[in-house]
């Protein structure tokens, strides 16, 4: 089994499904205003590719805001678990957590999705499937944490704010050898790797990529069957301007698969405004085991991405 973010011996076999938006009863408490006037939230999680899992379930209980300065966190407690398939929530797509939750008005330093950890790190009602296997899910230090992402964001008082969070599932979780539940099962350790996106600053990086690209390495279409996304193949998106290189993580790996035009491409969303360099990334294992990833073109290309807009990169 190859690994997930090069690490984890896992390979790639994605299953992509319908947006489902889920809107959810929920009460808030706690927390101190910085303005008389409320700023309105709205939270969403999507995800990038994951290699080999059919699915990846995650039951949250609630969210959690910490204001800047100290002072009790402002929480909303879900009336029941949310259960979020988020291998669903792919390619653009992505799952409402609040809708319209009223937050009072300043600085916050973390954002929290609470779950429901028992002492052992197990999140109930969650599991990642593979082959048709459910597997456990374990979050170390979940009962105390859940899953908390330090970034700072702001609410401005009588306006909205439309925020998503990435789970990066490539580069969470691992398999360790060893780590088994009852009966011998294998956990799955979950460790965020999260990202916090205002969606007004978000932009998309998009594109092609030539059949005679990916002939330039054998790698890129070992395994291919002729449908779904490229098994070896994605396409690796550094921020700011670097040389692709294993030993970086990229911020997203988009796939890339093969459209209904017959062209190979792949779609991007949810990038904050910036500098990036793009990458198509072919890996190849060896009988030793040796993972070897070939970036094409091996220096990259530079792409600037601006908010609400789609920025073409082609290979």
């Amino acid at each position: 089994m190859k690994h997930f973010a090069r690490t984890i011996l896992l390979r790639r076999h994605l299953r992509t499904a319908a947006l489902a938006l889920l809107t959810l009863p929920l009460t808030a408490c706690g927390g101190s205003s910085s303005s008389s006037a409320p700023a309105t939230m709205n939270l969403g999680v999507t995800d990038g590719p994951v290699a080999s899992a059919s699915a990846v379930v995650i039951s949250f209980t609630g969210v959690e805001l910490q204001p800047s300065g100290g002072g009790s966190p402002v929480t909303f407690n879900f009336n029941s678990p949310q259960t979020i398939n988020l291998l669903n929530e792919q390619n653009g797509n992505e799952a409402s957590l609040l809708s319209g939750a009223s937050v009072p008005a300043g600085n916050y330093d973390w954002i929290r999705l609470l779950l429901n950890v028992s002492a052992s790190g197990t999140v109930a009602n969650s599991y990642i499937e593979i082959n048709g296997a459910q597997y456990p899910l374990v979050i170390p230090s979940g009962a105390q944490t859940g899953l908390k992402l330090v970034q700072g964001f702001t609410m401005t008082a009588n306006q909205v704010a439309n925020f998503t969070i990435d789970f990066m599932l490539q580069q969470s979780i691992t398999a360790p050898p060893g780590l088994t539940s009852g009966g011998g099962t294998q956990d799955y350790i979950l460790k965020p790797a999260l990202r916090l996106i205002n969606n007004v600053q978000a932009g998309t990086i998009s594109g092609t990529v030539a059949l005679s690209t990916l002939q330039s390495n054998s790698a890129c279409l070992a395994g291919y069957s002729g449908s779904g996304p490229l098994p070896n193949a994605q396409v690796d998106i550094f921020s700011g301007t670097v040389t692709p290189s294993s030993s970086l993580t990229p911020v997203v790996e988009p796939e890339i698969a093969l459209s209904s035009s017959g062209s190979y491409s792949y779609d991007q969303p949810f990038l904050l405004a910036g500098g990036y360099t793009v990458a198509v990334a072919c890996s190849s294992t060896s009988s030793t085991g040796t993972s070897t990833v070939t970036f094409i073109p091996a220096a990259g290309t530079a792409a600037t991405v601006t908010a609400n807009q789609t920025t073409a990169v082609n290979f």
